[in-house]
């Protein structure tokens, strides 16, 4: 099978896992298997899963996520989530304000694993207004991604400005618009109305309750450099949550017995499986030959503004990754087409967009495994959500 057939037949086998409510973590082990034996035989799965497992990349996602897990479990087993929760909302004096900006925040954690932070105060701020949790999944992975969207330190969008050669402040600031409307766009789910405090937060139960948290977002940014120095991409991020879980046990005064229970937690195991099984699938796809995809698009002449956002859409999706969008995709327009800040724009918010909808989105993954939503179950509101992002972001740039 060629690439095409392979990448069509992950699709149909994803859905139809999915509806046949396989559990999310089987489904990422099994899917990536059956893809790479179709693709290349035993020899070249096998090669596909070795080189996984041995890339530094894979072991700083693991652990990083499995921290995150841990303090994760903490907050939650502890009660302090629901206190927290509380707090935010009197700081904010709105649910709706509280449950859009506090994912946000936590957004600029730079790991996947970072939506596991957020996914308990949106899950208790959202119960005040009886939010389904198909809506909770939706409102923590969409507004996870609004501020990093248009984040200039985001690697993202400084890969995006470096392979396509358009300035980095010129790229975020044509994004800003795309990133206000995306943040209207998801107000309809969240809901106008509801819930509203007339007390004041206790700031110095905010302050502390917060400090762990905030701590682990400042520490993995200040602890960057360290990845390079080991070699281990996002070990920086497994130190700083490490120090994070140190210092929420000395403040909200918990045993260390309740660290080790949170090792036991089922949700951390199936999160470092399902970890696993997405470095396995971007294996896969770093080593097929992805040309007849694009010879596909070129013999039905499709446009170069056509390919600029089918192109990014396409690899971001398979990938479950905006940089396998950004990267495999633009060599592939600039040779055809030639790229200019609107077809470069349009790369960037192609590949975004479609990547918080992909089925591979690790925070869209693992925030349905948190609140066991099925993926499915979250498309009726990420769908018409993501298209109506694309199609703001299409009509600013063809007109820019």
């Amino acid at each position: 099978m060629n690439s095409i057939e392979v990448t069509l037949m992950a699709f149909v086998l994803i859905l139809a896992l999915l509806t046949m409510r396989v559990p999310l973590y089987v489904i990422m082990i099994v899917v990536p298997m059956v893809s790479a034996l179709a693709y290349g035989g035993f020899s070249f799965t096998a090669n596909v899963v070795v080189y996984a497992l041995k890339n530094p990349t894979t072991w700083g996602l693991v652990l990083s996520v499995a921290v995150i897990s841990m303090l994760v479990s903490l907050y939650s087993n502890s009660g302090v989530v629901r206190r927290l929760s509380l707090e935010l909302s009197r700081a904010f004096k709105n649910h709706m304000v509280a449950i859009t900006l506090t994912p946000g925040v936590l957004g600029l954690l730079p790991v996947p694993g970072g939506a596991l932070m957020s996914a308990p105060l949106v899950e208790h701020i959202g119960s005040l207004t009886n939010m389904s949790r198909a809506r909770m999944l939706f409102v923590n992975v969409w507004y996870r991604h609004v501020i990093v969207y248009v984040y200039p330190l985001s690697s993202v969008i400084i890969l995006a400005s470096t392979v396509t050669g358009v300035g980095l402040w010129e790229l975020v600031v044509r994004q800003v618009p795309v990133a206000i409307a995306m943040f209207l766009i998801g107000l309809p789910v969240v809901g106008f109305s509801g819930w509203s405090s007339r007390d004041g937060a206790r700031l110095g139960v905010l302050a502390r309750d917060m400090t762990p948290v905030l701590a682990a977002v400042v520490l993995a940014l200040l602890l960057t450099p360290l990845d390079g120095l080991i070699g281990v991409e996002r070990i920086s991020v497994v130190f700083a949550v490490v120090a994070s879980i140190a210092l929420f046990v000395v403040l909200e005064g918990v045993g260390w017995g309740a660290v080790l229970e949170s090792l036991r937690d089922r949700r951390l195991w199936e999160l470092v499986i399902i970890s696993v099984g997405v470095m396995v699938f971007r294996e896969l796809f770093l080593n097929m030959d992805l040309k007849p995809i694009g010879e596909l698009l070129l013999g039905y002449n499709v446009s170069g503004l056509a390919l600029a956002v089918l192109l990014p859409i396409l690899f971001s999706t398979i990938s479950g990754h905006p940089t396998a969008g950004i990267a495999i995709a633009t060599p592939i327009i600039t040779s055809l087409t030639g790229v200019d800040v609107t077809i470069a724009s349009l790369i960037y918010a192609s590949a975004f967009i479609g990547y918080i909808a992909s089925p591979l989105h690790l925070c869209y993954v693992y925030t349905a495994e948190y609140y066991k939503v099925p993926l499915i179950e979250g498309y009726k509101y990420m769908i018409p959500a993501t298209i109506a992002s694309l199609a703001v972001a299409i009509a600013l740039f063809s007109m820019l």
